[in-house]
């Protein structure tokens, strides 16, 4: 059960103003031009839809004027993504909702049924899918409950109220997108700047980060969590914005998604650098290189968004990269003629510098990788048919319990109408779907309810003014457009403003429900009275069923994410398919960022920082992982080294409790005989094989030993 929200603290009216603080209207007094424009476009768009539905004389327009400000969003492409699936979604809804009444004629319980799962499915299809088209799977749910439900009373009349609801939501879509295209001026070439300037912004930033750690700034690799934050925003909005690139025919968006992998390995790099300079001896030829390399990096930042090609500076790249190598072909050299004792002590700490100068060859790899990506994305090769596939993130747990919340509130609300014969019923269970519907295509619809339900109060108040003056005396187009447009405007900024967006949702799209108009409708209280009650009933239904049906409670998903993160590196001791390093992180990195939404930065500092290294821990150990994996399947080692890289998999993979302290004493006993085991190998190969191994080895035990707390499930 969740903490009660029917205490006095919650309701106080100043709970349910449109803001948290009365003084911070700045949203309101000092909007940004950006939320102006996008107001103003919005309702061109709603009123030419009123318009258009007036003119055709359908029997209620104020669905139309509904569906243009569900489906409007702040970005073009999120809003033609959005329109296209609310589409597809309402035909399939509508198929439904003439379906399943026909599939149960005088059956009400097993048409109950069938309504509650179908509407189930659809809310766990769009809580699984995390993108623009989830709102399509949620659309066709509660559609399919709307025409389902009104038709009960008429069921022969089904047909033509789907087709009435169709067209609707077909003529909403259809005025904001002209609208949309019409105002998008120049979209391609705005969309690609913003593009650019958010990859500089990634791409610069983990630069810095790189700076910073061949300084020996200790603290330079925790900050790579407001990078990884950062990359994980771009690369949600990238769906968009190949939208607004027309679809994007020359791959652009897909270079910028493997520079934004690269993104990632080259900070996941940076903690094994960050390792090795903590842990390693370090030389003159160490301070001279990375001296090179720092200037370098910092040049390269500076002018990374003023080049077109990069081809000097991978050259100047390549030089550094080879130099590295060359250093350990030559401590290579120096170990084989070491003969005397002094110079077998000296050949640990040539080893450790190997490990060193390894890591920071592979740095700069992944920076050649980058730089490469990020030249591709600027200037796209001719007939590119590159393709880069990520994975979605798919939160099973938020899918299940969004679809039991709604399965069991619309079997009760079904239960409550066959006892009590309400007529408004029909009404509550259909716009507790929608609101439902509405959140659950969220991240934490239990963070959103309780301003959505205040958005739709305030819209109900706002209509009832409206309707008992403006509305009572309107009877051309233009008076009704005049009389929507200043509650539809603050609507609008309500919903473009971050702080208020959760309360502008509910007042624009329950606020035109309520409104009572039409090309022979006038004033009527007791249906505007009824209206009210059954919008009040339904959406509060819907917060109280994320209140109290599988609450939301941050620690409790934090667990969840914590354990799933730490599974992903067990299986990856098990698995047969590895899967693609970069592919991996970059699916890692959105279960970190996530993560890392669930705290309270000012009261759960300590905890948030705790978090934080075990994630990146978790990043690096499942990249070494994958590294030893593939020299386990490659036939360069010995087979006896094989078995002690197979050992520590086989430990990782059951890590837990008091195995996890034999987990830590077994890799670092595997380090010391492999040790051993390059000291006297012969085969240059192979000992350069064995170098690799143990430093993937000593990454994974330094992120053990350091994130015991994150890493011990048990613990």
């Amino acid at each position: 059960m969740g903490k009660s929200i029917l205490n006095s603290d919650t309701l106080k009216l100043a709970n349910f103003l449109p803001f948290k603080n009365p003084n911070t209207l700045k949203w309101l007094y000092a909007p940004s031009k950006e939320a102006i424009y996008f107001s103003l476009r919005t309702i061109l768009a709603s009123f030419l839809a009123v318009a258009i539905s007036l003119w055709m004389e359908l029997d209620s327009p104020r669905w139309a004027l509904m569906t243009v400000w569900i489906t409007a969003q702040t970005t073009s492409g999120e809003t033609i993504i959005k329109a296209q699936s609310r589409v597809a979604g309402t035909i399939v809804g509508v198929i439904a909702g003439i379906v399943l009444p026909a599939l149960f004629p005088q059956q009400p319980v097993l048409f109950y049924i069938g309504l509650a799962l179908w509407v189930g499915a659809c809310a766990w299809l769009g809580s699984l899918v995390r993108s623009a088209t989830n709102y399509g799977y949620v659309l066709a749910g509660y559609t399919a409950a709307l025409v389902g439900l009104t038709a009960t009373s008429n069921p022969n009349a089904v047909f033509m109220m789907g087709m009435a609801r169709g067209s609707y939501i077909i003529l909403g879509v259809l005025c904001l997108s002209v609208v949309e295209r019409f105002f998008a001026v120049s979209m391609n070439q705005k969309s690609k700047k913003t593009l650019y300037n958010n990859l500089d912004t990634a791409v610069t930033g983990s630069l810095a980060i790189a700076v910073d750690v061949l300084k020996g700034d200790e603290q330079a690799a925790s900050r790579v969590q407001k990078v990884f934050m950062a990359v994980s925003a771009f690369q949600s909005s990238l769906e968009f914005r190949k939208v607004e690139l027309l679809h994007d025919t020359d791959h652009t968006v897909d270079h910028v998604h493997a520079a934004l992998s690269s993104v990632s390995l080259v900070l996941t790099r940076l903690t094994h650098l960050n390792v090795c300079l903590q842990n390693l001896p370090k030389d003159e030829v160490y301070q001279k290189i990375s001296l090179e390399i720092s200037t370098y990096l910092k040049q390269l930042t500076a002018s990374l968004d003023q080049q077109d090609k990069f081809d000097d500076q991978l050259k100047i790249l390549n030089t550094l990269r080879w130099e590295c190598r060359q250093i350990i072909t030559d401590y290579v050299y120096y170990d084989s003629i070491a003969q005397s004792e002094d110079g077998e002590k000296d050949q640990v700490s040539l080893l450790d510098h190997r490990i060193l100068y390894r890591a920071l060859s592979g740095l700069l790899a992944e920076i050649e990788k980058l730089l490469t990506q990020y030249q591709a994305a600027h200037n796209p090769p001719k007939a590119d048919k590159f393709r880069f596939k990520s994975v979605p993130m798919c939160n099973f747990k938020v899918a299940w319990g969004n679809a039991l919340r709604t399965l069991i509130v619309v079997l009760f609300g079904c239960f409550l109408w066959e006892i009590t014969a309400w007529d408004q019923f029909p009404t509550i269970i259909g716009l507790f779907c929608v609101a439902c519907g509405r959140l659950s295509v969220f991240e934490n619809g239990y963070m959103m309810c309780v301003g959505v339900y205040k958005g739709a109060l305030w819209g109900c108040v706002a209509a009832g003014i409206l309707n008992m003056t403006l509305l009572a005396q309107a009877s051309t187009i233009e008076m009704l457009c005049l009389s929507l447009f200043v509650p539809l405007f603050i609507g609008g900024l309500m919903n473009y403003n971050l702080s208020t967006r959760a309360i502008g949702l509910g007042y624009s799209v329950f606020f035109p429900y309520v409104l009572i108009w039409g090309n022979q409708a006038k004033i009527n209280e007791i249906q505007y009275f009824n209206t009210s009650l059954a919008m009040i009933v339904g959406v509060g239904m819907c917060t109280f069923a994320f209140y109290f049906i599988f609450p939301y409670s941050p620690p409790k998903v934090r667990q969840q994410i914590r354990h799933r993160l730490v599974n992903s590196i067990r299986s990856l001791a098990k698995i047969t398919q590895l899967p693609n390093p970069r592919r991996w992180v970059l699916s890692t990195m959105e279960w970190f960022v996530y993560l890392m939404r669930q705290f309270n930065a000012a009261k759960d500092a300590a905890l948030l920082q705790q978090y934080n290294h075990g994630a990146v821990g978790v990043m690096s150990i499942g990249l070494n992982m994958l590294q030893i994996r593939k020299m386990i399947d490659h036939d360069v080692l010995s087979e006896n080294i094989k078995n002690e890289l197979r050992d520590v998999m086989q430990h990782i993979a059951d890590f837990g409790g008091e195995k996890y302290e034999k987990t830590l004493i077994v890799t670092k006993e595997a380090i010391q005989r492999l040790r051993e085991y390059e000291a006297t190998e012969e085969n240059l190969a192979r000992r350069l094989e064995i170098g690799v191994a143990i430093a993937c080895l000593m990454f994974i035990y330094h992120a053990l030993e350091k994130n015991v707390e994150f890493l011990n499930l048990s613990a």
